[in-house]
């Protein structure tokens, strides 16, 4: 089932005890979770950052929290990934009365996938909810319609540069859209769109991008700023760092193994001339190693944040600073080493 075809029957069918979303659209499940709020209490909850034991005596009316109420566990894998024996988890799954359980797992799952455990039971025993990434169609239709429900007309080329400048990403496109209606303008033209999505952010999220991966600190730690205070918020900025390395890291693979950049970057959709430009500079920056790092300590900076609660905006310019600073260092030792080379050199 669809995710937006379930949300509109919030509130006019039942919700079943245990239910799994699957996808990779986090725009879609924050909002569902949002419009469960209308209708129930619902505590969040991190697959990572939780223990199956706390979440059963929570889930089972054995915590504080003894109404009935709906938990929504985001990166349900890692929790599941803590079971020994998973036909006894899927039967203490299938033990959840009363409260309510969506497990969220941030990508699509198959058919073979479902029909293992856990996932066989909780298919089996609830609802399977499809929050599947939009295409870009779609997201254009999403962010054209909201403009015009609060009177506002937006040109063509305005809005295909909207789009491109955050990769279609929704997350990043509702902070605009919602900016884009406070500036108060019932028409946007292009240059209403580069005065308030970039001008007003002094540097755009492309600069930032430019910094972290042709490695300037001064410029990425500039753009860092301009964004955060721009309103977008840090997880945001870190969930595109990590997709833009994770790209960045794919396409070098390929290439690695006899791929055309272009089409190695097209197979990660970088399409766009723009972006295929910028990507091509990361590529030339960095081997196919140093990105497999790069995705690596991204990964460990996401721990960081959600599990030991470092604050993300200081947790993510620390990271940056000490990434490019130790980038620097190595690109002067090996300059360095090229130089007692060339004094050796007859």
């Amino acid at each position: 089932m669809n995710i937006l075809e379930y949300q509109k029957n919030l509130g006019k069918t039942s919700i079943k005890p245990i239910n799994l979303i699957h996808g990779e659209e986090e725009y879609l499940v924050k909002t569902f979770a949002d419009r469960l709020k209308e209708h129930m209490p619902v505590r969040i909850l991190w697959g990572d950052d939780i223990s199956l034991q706390d979440l059963f005596q929570e889930v089972l009316g054995g915590g504080m929290f003894a109404s009935r109420q709906a938990f929504v566990v985001y990166r349900a894998q890692e929790l599941f990934a803590q079971a020994k024996d998973l036909k006894s988890l899927s039967s203490q799954i299938s033990r959840i009365k009363g409260n309510m359980v969506f497990f969220v797992v941030p990508e699509k799952l198959t058919d073979k996938d479902l029909q293992r455990e856990p996932y066989a039971t909780i298919s089996r025993l609830g609802d399977v909810i499809a929050a599947n990434r939009l295409d870009r169609r779609r997201v254009r239709e999403l962010v054209k319609n909201k403009l015009s429900k609060e009177g506002i007309s937006i040109e063509e080329e305005a809005l295909d540069f909207l789009l491109e400048a955050l990769s279609y990403d929704l997350m990043l496109l509702k902070g605009e859209t919602d900016k884009l209606i406070l500036y108060g303008s019932k028409h946007l033209s292009l240059e209403d769109i580069k005065r308030a999505v970039v001008s007003n952010m002094e540097l755009s999220i492309f600069d930032l991008a430019d910094g972290l991966f042709l490695k300037d600190p001064e410029k990425a730690l500039n753009a860092l700023h301009a964004v955060l205070r721009a309103g977008i918020h840090p997880l945001q900025v870190l969930a595109l760092m990590t997709n833009y390395a994770l790209k960045a890291y794919t396409a070098a693979s390929l290439v690695e193994k006899g791929t055309p950049v272009e089409e190695s970057l097209a197979k990660v959709d970088i399409k766009h001339p723009f972006q295929v430009m910028n990507f091509k500079r990361y590529l030339s920056a960095h081997s196919r190693r140093e990105l497999e790092r790069l995705l690596k300590l991204l990964y460990l900076l996401d721990v960081s944040i959600k599990v030991y609660y470092k604050d993300p905006a200081n947790a993510i310019r620390d990271f940056v600073i000490e990434y490019l600073t130790d980038e620097r260092i190595k690109g002067l030792q090996g300059n360095q080493g090229n130089e007692d080379r060339a004094v050796s050199e007859p």
